[in-house]
């Protein structure tokens, strides 16, 4: 684990909770393959899911990764195609197919095992990460690993903010930064040469 020291909304944890046990349970399950194919890939016998996360642009940013076979853009894509959620004339992009995985009742695993069972299922982990104003990014390289990014907005509240207007620019303050608002009279606004208006404010 990686950024363990980054902090959440409360009530954001209660919602991706389930969502990050199912996709960490995914990696081990479905992304890391047994020793003995890791061996003949040329892999470490050992696999590796790393879960990071970090803050980034007024987001919180949490990372699954696993250094696994990676997603099947074939099997996926046939798998689709089968369930007639797509055309097979149609051609899709890498990210495109891998979306495909979030569409209700989608599944390539052959089997059901006791690490990531029937749970929740992956059309509900989108569905709480969009609940909560995030979304869900996927990047994977065959053989190779697999990258599940959530980017979410680092709390629920509504902020409340004031809206003003410098010159031809508009700005949304949020009001817990405004010290002190107020309506000048005519009396206190002056005009200093190369300096433009100024106002006066408490004799100053």
């Amino acid at each position: 684990m990686e950024g363990e020291d980054t902090e959440i909304d409360r009530n954001m944890v209660e919602t991706i909770n389930d969502s990050l046990v199912h996709m960490l349970r995914n990696s081990v399950d479905h992304g890391i393959e047994s020793p003995e194919v890791r061996k003949a890939a040329g892999k470490p016998e050992t696999g590796t899911v790393l879960l990071r996360a970090y803050h980034t642009a007024g987001n919180i940013v949490i990372e699954l990764h696993d250094d696994g076979k990676g997603l099947d853009r074939t099997r996926i894509f046939n798998k689709a195609v089968e369930k007639k959620l797509v055309d097979p004339e149609h051609t899709l992009s890498d990210s495109e197919v891998f979306k495909l995985i979030f569409l209700p009742g989608f599944s390539t695993a052959e089997k059901v095992t006791e690490v990531s069972g029937r749970g929740v299922g992956l059309d509900v982990v989108k569905k709480n990460i969009e609940s909560i104003r995030g979304r869900i990014e996927i990047n994977s390289t065959p053989g190779q690993n697999t990258l599940f990014a959530m980017r979410i907005p680092l709390t629920l509240a509504i902020i409340d903010g004031m809206l003003l207007k410098v010159g031809a620019q508009q700005y949304l303050l949020p009001t817990l930064n405004v010290k002190h608002a107020f309506r000048p009279e005519a009396s206190a606004l002056f005009t200093v040469t190369g300096k433009g208006e100024m106002v006066k404010l408490r004799d100053k």
